[in-house]
């Protein structure tokens, strides 16, 4: 097996070709679309979400789009009665916490995310959200009284 340093050299050799960028606005404008677009390695075939320039396995820099499925399951998760200013605008607060977890993507990547469910009534009730309940990507528009409105990862049950 080779050492780190030796991939390392090994990556810095074969990648000098130039490719375009996939940059984080990219991501988010996908993401608005309600496409989950990652990036996979070609050389071995790591995951990653959001997308990245560099793979943290092999450090090769010739990595491509991946376009994810956007369902997964529910690994763990944590839920929060005290929140930002925006979670509280929201209608979460002590009594009505809300549920951040970890969810495994069918792809077997992990990944954190808001766990929403189909009502508010559902996310206020913490004995909904079960580990290994099936789960399917959706879309949340932030929106921000004087700014422009931005969209951000969930998901909720698959039903």
């Amino acid at each position: 097996m080779k050492s780190k340093k030796e991939r390392m050299e090994e990556n810095k050799m074969s990648n000098t070709e130039s490719k375009p960028e996939f940059t984080i606005k990219e991501y988010f404008e996908h993401l608005k679309e309600g496409n989950l677009i990652g990036c996979k390695c070609k050389k071995c075939n790591s995951l990653y979400l959001p997308p990245r320039k560099i793979c943290s396995n092999c450090y090769s820099t010739d990595l491509e789009a991946y376009n994810f499925k956007g369902t997964g399951k529910l690994a763990t998760y944590s839920l929060i009665h005290v929140g930002t200013r925006y979670f509280v605008l929201q209608g979460y607060k002590m009594n009505k916490p809300y549920c951040f977890g970890i969810v495994e993507l069918d792809e077997g990547l992990k990944i954190a995310a808001h766990i929403v469910g189909p009502t508010k009534e559902f996310e206020f009730d913490p004995n909904n959200f079960k580990i290994g309940m099936p789960l399917k990507m959706k879309i949340l528009k932030i929106e921000i009284s004087g700014q422009e409105p931005h969209y951000d990862l969930g998901f909720e049950p698959l039903m």
